[in-house]
């Protein structure tokens, strides 16, 4: 193949900023009433794609089933049975490491998001780690949907999506830098399973 994986590489000194939250309502405070009351406020989106295992687990345990959930590895074994079964009609696979948007991912997201505007349930797994396609998710839904993503030491986040915190979250990837990664060999893989 000889391709390499086709990334946007995060500025370090723009995860403290990107960690703060900013173009929603953030939910902060003890764990249970975070939940609840993002759930409250996700109730008044089109639909919702929740970033990360603890939104994805505490939205569903609620009864609340995203239209996206996007997981990372590190608790997926655990996250993804009790999830999958009846819960959501897809699931797709990506590679994003740390601190980065690779395009596999935000192409994944892309055909998730899809998947969802007919009304399916889809789960996002993702081999390292998901928090920055909040990013990606929030120039690609459309309006009126929500994405919902944790916020450090605080709780959630609740953005819903319009016209400028799309123009915002552009301007935010357009400080990201152009990489090329070498293509890691599970990449094979999952481009050849896609769905499952």
């Amino acid at each position: 193949m000889g391709h390499g994986l086709r990334c946007l590489r995060m500025p370090e000194p723009l995860r403290e900023a990107l960690g703060r939250g900013f173009l929603g309502v953030r939910v902060c405070g003890e764990e249970s009433s975070v939940t609840n009351r993002a759930v409250e406020l996700a109730r008044d989106c089109v639909a919702v794609v929740a970033v990360g295992d603890y939104v994805c687990r505490s939205f569903v345990e609620l009864g609340y089933v995203p239209a996206v959930c996007v997981v990372d590895g590190v608790t997926r074994r655990a996250l993804v049975q009790p999830l999958v079964g009846n819960r959501f009609n897809y699931v797709y696979e990506c590679v994003n490491p740390r601190s980065h948007i690779c395009l596999n991912a935000v192409e994944a997201l892309r055909e998730a998001i899809l998947a969802s505007t007919t009304g399916s349930k889809t789960l996002l797994l993702v081999k390292g780690e998901e928090d920055l396609l909040a990013l990606t998710a929030l120039v690609e839904v459309p309006d009126g949907w929500c994405v919902v993503y944790g916020i450090p030491s605080c709780g959630v986040e609740v953005v819903t999506v319009d016209s400028y915190v799309r123009f915002a979250a552009q301007k935010i990837l357009e400080l990201f830098e152009e990489v090329e990664l070498e293509r890691p060999p599970e990449l094979e893989r999952l481009l050849k399973v896609g769905t499952t």
